[in-house]
């Protein structure tokens, strides 16, 4: 079968109208009489126990399982495209047993929810020390992917690479109940922060070619908006800095649009300071550092097309510079990239569990550059072998 190419894929178009009628009624039976003093009474009657409600997610995430899932052109319609295992859809809209999914290239198709695993949205919950983390959903964005690779350090080591495995492990050590030493920043095996409830990658190790394939701006953003996620952390490593650093040169973006991102990334600034500062290094930076904004001059929403679109707490972080020698040399390694994992997953935390305002955020400013991207326009739908 063909792959599924933006520029020719189908416009689905269903227009589905569903009249539902649902009638409840009830009848009580009053006996009416005389009572007399030798009157007898039958025990009381108690009505069941009802049964319990099925919830049945009405927006989230669509997980593909072993062997694929079919896309359909509508509700009980033709299938015609069977998409890659690994893959996860958003879906904001459902139809009885049907969900309308994104795809990774921004296509829109149905899913039998039958045919997938579903993860339902998250339900909102404050800050503090009375969040359940056991319910917390969050979303980790891998950056780049396939033909667009990211930042390529000196002796060839792909951004896209680093940034898929360091999602992974921050993943890993939120799907296990973890003890923090906060001094330290040591997470080890332990019962003081419970398992998170669902986390999701917009590019999964269990999806094509090791999850090394292209995902489309919006799409990554839906994923957020779709599963309600109490916070979404984009991965990425930096290129091209500016000055010499004492320390490394970790940038956080923030999204203006929604409110707590700033207090997010001044978080997780904190926690990758803490995490990454022990590695030796001869380490660069930008003129700013930490938390930060860019806007764009033209319409001041935020320059960032992942942030703009952001319904949710959202960040991006760049831990450090995969364009210098010693920091690419760092990235090559595998304690150093679960330094990295072990600050973000720390970050999360104290974000949901804690008032701590975090680093203070450097005010927005005004981007006149193009930070680059990768069109969209060949983005190729993984199909299943």
């Amino acid at each position: 079968m063909q792959m599924l190419m933006k520029g020719q894929r189908r416009n689905i178009v269903i227009a589905v109208a569903v009249t539902a009628a649902i009638a409840t009624a009830a009848a009580g039976v009053a006996l009416m009489g005389v009572r007399t003093a030798q009157a007898e009474f039958a025990a009381p009657t108690f009505a069941p126990t009802p049964a319990a409600k099925v919830v049945v997610p009405a927006t989230g995430v669509a997980l593909v399982p072993e062997g694929g899932a079919d896309l359909w052109l509508g509700p009980d319609r033709d299938p015609y495209f069977r998409i890659h295992e690994g893959m996860a859809l958003p879906f904001l809209h459902r139809y009885e047993d049907w969900l309308l999914v994104t795809t990774n290239c921004d296509d829109t198709a149905w899913v039998h929810d039958g045919d997938v695993q579903v993860v339902a949205a998250g339900e909102p919950q404050p800050a503090g020390s009375s969040f359940d983390v056991a319910e917390a959903v969050i979303v980790l964005d891998p950056g780049h992917g396939a033909r667009d690779w990211g930042g390529v350090g000196p002796s060839g080591l792909a951004e896209k690479a680093v940034n898929l495995d360091i999602a992974d492990r921050v993943r890993q050590l939120m799907e296990s109940p973890r003890d923090i030493d906060w001094s330290s920043g040591a997470v080890t095996a332990g019962s003081t922060v419970p398992s998170f409830r669902d986390v999701v990658l917009t590019r999964d190790v269990a999806g094509p070619d090791d999850g090394d394939f292209e995902a489309n701006l919006s799409f990554r953003a839906t994923m957020g908006t779709a599963a309600s996620a109490d916070a979404f952390v984009s991965i990425h490593n930096n290129t091209v800095p500016r000055l010499d650093t004492e320390l490394p040169g970790s940038e956080v973006y923030y999204s203006t649009a929604v409110e707590g991102s700033d207090r997010l990334a001044g978080i997780i600034y904190e926690e990758l300071l803490l995490s990454l500062a022990s590695f030796d290094a001869d380490w660069k930076g930008g003129e700013l550092l930490g938390a930060r904004a860019r806007l764009d001059p033209d319409t001041g929403e935020d320059y960032y097309g992942l942030l703009r679109r952001a319904t949710v707490p959202s960040v991006i972080v760049e831990g450090v510079y995969i364009s210098e020698p010693d920091e690419e040399a760092l990235l090559a390694s595998g304690e150093f990239r679960q330094a990295y994992a072990e600050a973000v997953y720390r970050g999360v935390v104290r974000f949901l569990t804690t008032a701590d305002p975090g680093a203070e955020p450097n005010r927005p400013e005004y981007f006149e550059y193009d930070a680059g991207t990768v069109s969209g326009n060949v983005c190729t739908v993984p199909e299943q072998p």
